[in-house]
């Protein structure tokens, strides 16, 4: 961990209320950030925001809520950051989940396409403004939540929404493969601009996404439940990703970390790949930006 003050800093944290994202944000606020938490349940995100003042005594945390099955809902909660913080130092993409069965968003998005790969691309597009803001002052950074997962399956830019052969893990897979492409392109797209995109893996950790992948993923995640990572472990890459003064994380150039360290990404995980899906995603948010 890193031992530098954050005060003064603006942290926006989604997928706030649980998991890596939880402990990610006490830990910002431990270092005296103004952490924004980002939810969707505003019940369970009241109460993450009492824990962390609680614990931490910092009681500069506030929550903004948003459906991230809904671009039209995080559209919405994007604005009102932006009213509210017009200059953010930190970003970091972690909300996502799993689904155990192929639906559809009223948007007409498959939901876990939406979830975790467009809704995050939505938001780091509507904010990226305040971001480039604090970058005037200081390194900013961009960080999304990827897995080692994305191996599980190369994009298909004719089926993005899985219509057919779905299943929870291709799902999943693919939206973090989209998490890391993003991260890479995201950063070739800032040179030159102060600020520092990456992605990462966070091992296999004790979280509440293991109950959202239906039956398989429940029984696979209760016989790896004893071989599985703390929340404080595998959100270590993360909080060192997005606060350390170490030179290898400052300098993380849109590369995919594990452990702290550059990890091997799937060979179809291509620059070219990145792009095509830059360019499409654009295409698909365009009316929510």
């Amino acid at each position: 961990m890193t031992d530098a003050s954050l005060s003064g800093k603006n942290y926006v944290v989604t997928g706030a209320n649980s998991g890596i994202g939880l402990f990610a944000a006490r830990r910002f606020a431990e270092l005296g950030a103004n952490v924004a938490l980002v939810c969707r349940n505003e019940q369970r995100g009241q109460k993450a925001v009492a824990e962390l003042v609680a614990a931490t005594g910092n009681e500069n945390i506030s929550l903004y809520l948003a459906d991230f099955s809904s671009l039209a809902s995080v559209a919405e909660m994007a604005d009102s950051l932006l009213l509210d913080i017009p200059a953010i130092d930190v970003l970091c993409n972690n909300a996502g989940g799993a689904n155990a069965s192929r639906t559809t968003t009223d948007e007409g998005f498959e939901t876990t396409f939406v979830s975790n790969h467009l809704s995050s691309f939505l938001l780091t597009k509507k904010l990226l403004p305040a971001i480039l803001k604090a970058a005037d002052e200081d390194l900013a950074r961009i960080i999304f939540t990827s897995s080692y997962g994305h191996f599980n399956s190369a994009l298909d830019f004719d089926d993005l929404g899985l219509e057919e052969g779905y299943s929870t893990l291709k799902a999943y897979g693919r939206s973090k493969l989209m998490n890391l492409l993003t991260a890479r392109e995201l950063q070739s797209r800032l040179t030159g601009k102060n600020v520092v995109t990456s992605s990462f893996h966070p091992g296999t950790v004790r979280t509440p996404i293991w109950n959202k992948g239906g039956v398989p993923a429940r029984l696979l995640g209760l016989v790896m439940y004893p071989f599985m990572k703390s929340v404080e472990q595998g959100s270590d890459t993360f909080i060192w990703l997005a606060s350390s003064q170490d030179p290898a994380s400052r300098g993380a150039d849109g590369h995919y970390f594990y452990e702290r360290k550059r990890a091997q990404v799937a060979k179809f995980a291509t620059d070219e790949e990145a792009k095509r899906l830059w360019q499409l995603s654009e295409e698909l948010v365009a009316a929510y930006c």
